[in-house]
């Protein structure tokens, strides 16, 4: 049985490893020919920079992603198929960060708000699907995690169903003004600001 979990994670791992690694293959370095100025080439580098802080900031978010499923796979000493599923299911989405990533970066002079809507979509999607993991991997009924009490920072439902309500105000945010849409990503700091005024109570 652990060797069979320890499939589910190494092959987890691989998932979020490779979506991390295409990424920064979505970054093409530009062509410099051999009479380009210092300034040229210091205008065309930043022309790149969008896709730099698009980088970023998904590898912070899959990051996020990994350190929750982390946290889910230590408390683990069963599976089911539907549990597999799941997070097949979860491992999709990871895998479509890259190319969302991509699509709302290569396009952020646009002002079609399609780009950010799909690219929110997917964090919605993949942070659902992470939250129904959770749920039925820690559901007593299912017999799949240790009988230890889950401690409420590995599993704050409140605090992965946040991001969901952040994602979908960029979204509407994107309708209204695509190129300022983004600034709802903001909110993740009033998220940290409830979460230590909660402890601190």
């Amino acid at each position: 049985m652990k060797f069979q979990l320890e499939r589910i994670a190494l092959f987890s791992d691989a998932v979020f490893a490779i979506a991390i690694t295409l990424m920064m293959i979505e970054i093409k370095a530009p062509h410099l020919g051999h009479h380009v100025s210092f300034g040229e080439a210091f205008f065309t580098f930043m022309e790149l920079m969008p896709v730099f802080l698009g980088t970023i900031l998904s590898f912070y978010l899959i990051g996020m992603f990994w350190t929750k499923h982390h946290k889910l796979m230590k408390y683990l000493t069963g599976y089911t198929p539907k549990l597999i599923w799941l997070n097949i299911s979860f491992l999709l989405c990871i895998a479509f960060i890259p190319f969302s990533t991509s699509f709302v970066f290569e396009n952020f002079q646009s002002f079609s708000p399609l780009p950010l809507v799909v690219y929110n979509l997917n964090y919605v999607l993949a942070t659902v699907l992470e939250y129904r993991l959770f749920s039925y991997a820690f559901n007593p009924k299912n017999g799949i995690c240790t009988g230890e009490p889950i401690p409420e920072s590995d599993y704050n439902k409140k605090e992965m169903l946040f991001p969901i309500v952040v994602y979908t105000l960029v979204s509407v945010l994107a309708f209204v003004n695509p190129t300022f849409a983004a600034t709802g990503y903001a909110a993740f700091a009033f998220e940290n600001w409830i979460t230590k005024s909660r402890k601190k109570k």
